[in-house]
């Protein structure tokens, strides 16, 4: 974004020299404020009127012939200052809302992506009826292998003998390696 002369614009003051200060404005450019330019008062020390990371409201004046914006703190009216302040919030605001719809683009693009992977009504409803047949075989599958393996159960069942929870029967070493033998 290119600054124009007589723009009021805020800035953090970066640097302190003797004969001005550095100032990085919210474009991302650096600008000089001439110790000239700092009050109208005759001004010795700088860092009696400025400090590092502190922020400012400054005029651009001009360019330098490295491309450098000059800059001014006594030429900032009141107007000026409070206009400043006023789009730096806009500015801020708007960047942290296109953040945000970026954000929500995203989100947005991601949701469409998997909406369009998601197979089709038609193609649901015939993965729906291959399980239920899978689903009905292993069932039978299942019954089928019940029905073979019934008997042997109900042998065993038969001819095992069920302790009492009394514990009046017990079970010997012989019976126990017989049932084994049979199982």
């Amino acid at each position: 974004m290119e600054l124009h002369p007589e723009e009021s614009v805020v800035g953090e003051v970066t640097a302190i020299k003797p004969y001005g200060a550095f100032v990085r404005l919210v474009t991302g450019d650096v600008g000089m404020i001439h110790i000239s330019e700092i009050s109208t008062e005759y001004v010795r020390d700088i860092s009696q009127y400025l400090t590092v990371g502190q922020q400012v409201v400054v005029k651009v004046i001009g360019r330098n012939e490295e491309g450098k914006y000059n800059l001014s703190l006594k030429r900032v009216s009141r107007q000026d200052h409070d206009a400043a302040l006023f789009h730096n919030e806009v500015t801020q605001v708007k960047k942290a809302l296109d953040e945000r719809l970026a954000t929500l683009d995203e989100t947005v693009k991601e949701f469409i992506a998997r909406r369009e992977r998601r197979p089709a009504r038609e193609s649901l409803t015939a993965w729906i009826a291959t399980m239920k047949r899978e689903k009905q075989e292993l069932e039978r599958h299942q019954q089928r292998r019940m029905r073979f393996y019934a008997p042997d159960w109900q042998e065993l069942a038969e001819n095992s003998p069920i302790p009492s929870s009394s514990g009046e029967e017990t079970v010997d070493d012989e019976t126990a390696e017989e049932s084994d033998n049979r199982e």
